[in-house]
C-alpha cells in the first residue's frame, strides 16, 4: 500500500482508504451489534426510527464506540455501510421490540366487589353457594368486554341484590395469580341506593351489622378486604400462594 494512503492519527500510521470489508469479521459482528443498539435506544427515544437528516445521530455514537474499542476503519465507510444496511437493522429493532412486548403482556381477568352500607352501621352481605367461591362476601363479579368498571360494579351489585348503587368509590385492589392468568378485584364502597332489596342464584342477601358480618364465615380472602375496606392507609392486597395456600400482603 502506498505512503500515500496512509496518515500519522494519534501516533498510528492509518489506512485512510481502508473499506469496511477489510475488517475482521469479530469487528464487523461488534460494529453489527452497536448498530443494532444504538438504533433501538433512539428508536425508544423517538417512537420512529432516524431518517437521512437524522441518521448521523446514530452512525456518530456507533463511531464513537468503535474508536473507544480501538478499531480503524474511515467514518464515511461506517455511515456509508449503515445506510446499506438500515433496513436490516431496522427490521431486527421491530422483532426484538415485538417480542419484548409479548413478554410484558398477560392475560387478566377483571372484577368488583362492592360494600354496601346504609345509614344505621349495617353492611350488605351475600352468602354465596358458588362451587368455587362460597362464604359470606359482598355482592360483586366480573367485567364484561369493553365494559366501564364503575358501571360493571353497578350492574353486578343490581343483579345480585335489586339495589342500584350510585357513585361508587373505589378504594382498593386485590389480586392474585393462577394458572397463568392475573385475577384482579377492583374494591368499591357505595351508601348511596335505590331500589328493593331481593337474593339472586348468586346467593341469599341481607343487611347485617359490620360487628356481626366480621363474625360470619367469611368467604376466602375476606379479612383483607375488610382491612382495606376500613382503612384509609392500605388499598392493595397481593396474594401470592405458599405451601397450598393463599397469604395476602398488605400495600
Amino acid at each position: 500500500m502506498s505512503g500515500k494512503n496512509h496518515r500519522m492519527i494519534d501516533g498510528k500510521l492509518l489506512q485512510t482508504d481502508k473499506k469496511y470489508a477489510h475488517l475482521k469479521l469479530k469487528q464487523k459482528e461488534k460494529i453489527a451489534e452497536w448498530m443494532y443498539m444504538e438504533t433501538r435506544n433512539y428508536y425508544e427515544k423517538n417512537y420512529t426510527f432516524p431518517n437521512d437528516k437524522y441518521i448521523e445521530d446514530v452512525v456518530f455514537k456507533v463511531y464513537d464506540k468503535i474508536m473507544d474499542a480501538d478499531i480503524w476503519i474511515p467514518y464515511g465507510e461506517v455511515l456509508k455501510h449503515y445506510k446499506k444496511k438500515r433496513a436490516d437493522i431496522n427490521r431486527r429493532v421491530k422483532r426484538s421490540l415485538n417480542q419484548y412486548e409479548e413478554k410484558k403482556t398477560e392475560t387478566v381477568c377483571f372484577m368488583n366487589m362492592c360494600m354496601v352500607q346504609d345509614d344505621q352501621g349495617n353492611v350488605l352481605a351475600l352468602d354465596k353457594v358458588n362451587d368455587s367461591y362460597t362464604g359470606t362476601t359482598f355482592p360483586g363479579g366480573h367485567v364484561e368486554k369493553e365494559e366501564i368498571f364503575s358501571d360493571s360494579v353497578i350492574r353486578e351489585v343490581r343483579e345480585e341484590t335489586g339495589l342500584t348503587i350510585e357513585n361508587p368509590l373505589l378504594c382498593g385492589v386485590y389480586h392474585w395469580i393462577k394458572s397463568g392468568v392475573h385475577h384482579v378485584i377492583f374494591l368499591y364502597k357505595a351508601n348511596r341506593f335505590s331500589g328493593t332489596l331481593r337474593s339472586s342464584e348468586e346467593g341469599n342477601v341481607y343487611w347485617i351489622p359490620l360487628n356481626e358480618f366480621k363474625e360470619k364465615e367469611l368467604a376466602t380472602g375476606m379479612e383483607y378486604v375488610l382491612q382495606m375496606m376500613e382503612s384509609c392507609q392500605v388499598n392493595e392486597c397481593y396474594m401470592r400462594l405458599e405451601d397450598g395456600k393463599y397469604i395476602g400482603s398488605l400495600y
